[in-house]
């Protein structure tokens, strides 16, 4: 009997660091998406391409979860009160992460305290378009503001949404001294545009080129350093003498603060894996969507990113008057 107790006994003890092994192995189940924007949208779409080359590289199902509402605040807060588990990953971008501060006094998130940072995936270019009836090119825009001043109207997603501060840099830029116009999501404030109702939008590429090639919106300028493939014909920012208007929306990935920081390393190496995909960079190339390099992805370029926009919108925002709620 004793020695019978023995061999379980060495057995066991033989046996326990496979079981601590494979309990500690990561992923061992789903990785949740979250994406603090309504299904549809740029974030949105980004997601569901990432998720699908992630759950190749984790060996896990990576389902996608919207919860959208007010600006991605509500989404936001959700994963910075998930468990700090590795098996929620927040999808983010510069409104999330550096703007919404200068728009609400108290926020439910601290962009950097409540999160550990994975990296910085993508970099979308912003289109400075029009209703066609407007003109057809920039000169002519700046020829009617300076017949008109104060009169034009720009249509953004909703206060503190990155087309609403692509208004407001445009604005400041031309010195047009224009009003800005909420509406509760991209999808109108195109609409209205394009009918004329509001004269004026800047919102992402992927959201405009559609519109601009069809002919119901007239492209006038791109707000990155090269044109556009799908806009050949859309001068820059420089090209067009508006330098200061420089904004592109970055979108990077986090988790809650207190993950373990092997699961958060594991997690930055899958997304930089996913990033090298041809499909993934064929498939963001197509909606004009850029990749980061290397050197300005994972956690600390993403904190360093983050430590100049903050302020910077801060005081952007401070100077066109904006009071935060």
């Amino acid at each position: 009997m004793i020695q019978r107790r023995s061999i379980l006994a060495t057995a066991a003890a033989l046996a326990a660091p496979a079981v601590a092994r494979a309990e500690g192995k990561f992923p061992s189940r789903p990785v949740t998406m979250q994406v603090p924007f309504a299904a549809g949208g740029p974030t949105d779409v980004m997601a569901r391409i990432l998720a699908q080359e992630l759950s190749a590289v984790l060996g896990q199902p990576v389902p996608v979860e919207n919860i959208g509402g007010a600006g991605g605040i509500l989404g936001t807060q959700r994963t910075a009160r998930a468990a700090p588990d590795g098996y929620t990953i927040g999808l983010g971008h510069m409104g999330t992460h550096a703007a919404n501060p200068s728009f609400y006094k108290q926020l439910p998130y601290d962009p950097v305290e409540s999160f550990t940072s994975l990296g910085l995936f993508a970099i979308n270019p912003m289109v400075l378009a029009i209703w066609p009836g407007m003109g057809k090119s920039l000169a002519e825009l700046r020829d009617w503001i300076g017949r008109n001043e104060g009169k034009l109207t720009l249509a953004t997603a909703g206060t503190g949404s990155v087309s609403y501060l692509g208004a407001l840099l445009f604005d400041r830029a031309m010195n047009a001294k224009a009003t800005l116009v909420p509406y509760r999501g991209a999808g109108p404030a195109l609409q209205d545009t394009m009918n004329g109702v509001t004269q004026a939008i800047v919102d992402q590429a992927v959201t405009v080129i559609p519109q601009a090639k069809g002919g119901s919106l007239r492209a006038l300028m791109v707000t990155v350093g090269e044109r556009l493939p799908q806009l050949p014909d859309v001068p820059t920012s420089v090209e067009a003498g508006l330098p200061s208007f420089d904004i592109a929306v970055w979108n990077a990935a986090f988790v809650p603060r207190g993950t373990p920081e092997p699961i958060a390393r594991t997690l930055t190496e899958a997304i930089n894996t996913v990033l090298e995909n041809a499909t993934v960079k064929s498939r963001f190339g197509d909606m004009a969507i850029q990749i980061p390099p290397p050197e300005q992805r994972g956690p600390e370029p993403l904190r360093a990113l983050m430590a100049r926009e903050i302020p910077r919108w801060k005081q952007l925002t401070r100077e066109a008057g904006v009071t935060p709620e």
